[in-house]
């Protein structure tokens, strides 16, 4: 900082005193960190956006997970199971009076898969939880008592999800017709021996 010598009109010496700092540079200075401020408030707002991005995946994985256990547990009652067994299998004796809960089953099943996939559709549900719904709805639409359901409550659904499912069912083969109950036995008899081998 400079000083030059100068008399008022009194005859006293006065120090003139020349600024720092011209206008200009305090003007581009100002400027200067404005957007330094700018950035640094983008760059936290970024971090806030994806954390919430994140809380909000989370929730919906995890709504959607309570909701397929719900949904496990609901069928797992001895009459309800009963008829979802018949029903996927298709049995021949199946009844007018099991057909209609069967179908309400059926229906509530795919308004489920419909969430997930809009969900997905949307940005809402990445991509390893919606790979996980689709090789479960293809386990299930192998089935030819579900497959025949989609086929009659299937304009009851969007476009997008139709198209979806129809291409689950033209690609998917009909599974052959097995014994679930008898392959869960010998699966548990071949454990027990291989328990008691180890423990021999």
């Amino acid at each position: 900082m400079l000083a030059a010598q100068g008399k008022s009109s009194y005859g006293l010496s006065l120090a003139i005193v020349e600024p720092f700092m011209s206008l200009e540079q305090i003007f581009y200075l100002s400027q200067t960190i404005a957007s330094v401020a700018v950035v640094g408030s983008l760059v936290y707002l970024g971090l806030q956006v994806r954390a919430g991005d994140r809380n909000q995946r989370a929730l919906m994985q995890q709504g959607r997970a309570a909701r397929a256990s719900q949904a496990s547990l609901a069928t797992a009652r001895p009459e309800l199971a009963r008829i979802w067994r018949k029903g996927l299998a298709g049995d021949s004796d199946f009844t007018h009076d099991e057909f209609s809960p069967w179908m309400l089953l059926c229906r509530a099943s795919l308004l489920s898969g419909e969430d997930s996939f809009l969900q997905h559709k949307a940005g809402l549900l990445d991509k390893a939880a919606f790979d996980s719904y689709e090789v479960g709805a293809r386990f299930f639409m192998a089935s030819p008592g579900l497959r025949v359901a989609w086929k009659l409550v299937r304009l009851q659904f969007g476009n997008d999800f139709r198209t979806f499912c129809d291409a689950l069912v033209a690609t998917t083969p009909v599974a052959a017709k097995t014994d679930i109950y008898g392959e869960w036995q010998k699966l548990l008899q071949s454990e027990h021996a291989s328990a008691a081998v180890k423990a021999g």
